[in-house]
């Protein structure tokens, strides 16, 4: 935990300084809206170690750690995990409500999904036209051979609206029919 840290501190303070000590590392013009990097290296130089903490610990609050700390993802996972099933899904639909109109916009209706189906579909055709075109030629090598019938396959798919297989969840299996058992013959 302690290394981790130092590696935190030791990173913000090259984000603070900039890539001055790196080799290789050339200086890109900063946006607009942000100092040059030797105003930065500058203030980082005139600062106490005391300033300079907590300039860090301002960074932190304000970027979080990146990527890196996923203690609050896995400690929510935790909380819903140990929730009742009741209050399980409560959270899981206020969840969903939160981030469910993000995901919303992403969505195709019906034409959508159909417009573009025939549009994938025509780019399928086209690259099939020019394999085939190449076959009848004599020059379609064995890879080309391979693609020319995964993209007949991929067509026919798209001309029958069938998913690709290995997509989605599978089928249910239909429940088992209870069949009342068989009496037994007494001798």
């Amino acid at each position: 935990m302690r290394t981790n840290m130092k590696t935190l501190a030791a990173w913000a303070l090259l984000t603070l300084a900039g890539n001055s000590f790196l080799p290789g590392a050339d200086d890109p013009l900063p946006p607009p809206n942000r100092p040059d990097r030797e105003a930065l290296r500058e203030r980082a130089r005139n600062m106490s170690p005391e300033e300079r903490q907590k300039a860090i610990r301002e960074f932190r609050e304000r970027h979080g750690l990146g990527g890196t700390n996923r203690t609050e993802l896995e400690k929510g996972r935790e909380e819903l995990k140990n929730l009742p099933p009741a209050e399980r899904e409560a959270r899981l639909k206020q969840l969903r409500e939160t981030f469910g109109p993000a995901r919303r916009e992403f969505r195709m209706n019906r034409e959508q999904r159909e417009s573009k189906r025939n549009e994938m579909k025509e780019r399928i055709d086209g690259q099939i036209s020019a394999l085939e075109q190449k076959k009848a030629e004599g020059t379609l090598t064995l890879p080309e051979q391979r693609r020319l019938e995964r993209m007949r396959q991929m067509s026919k798919r798209l001309a029958q609206n069938v998913p690709p297989p290995g997509t989605g969840l599978p089928v249910p299996a239909p429940p088992p029919t209870t069949a009342p058992a068989p009496e037994k013959i007494k001798p």
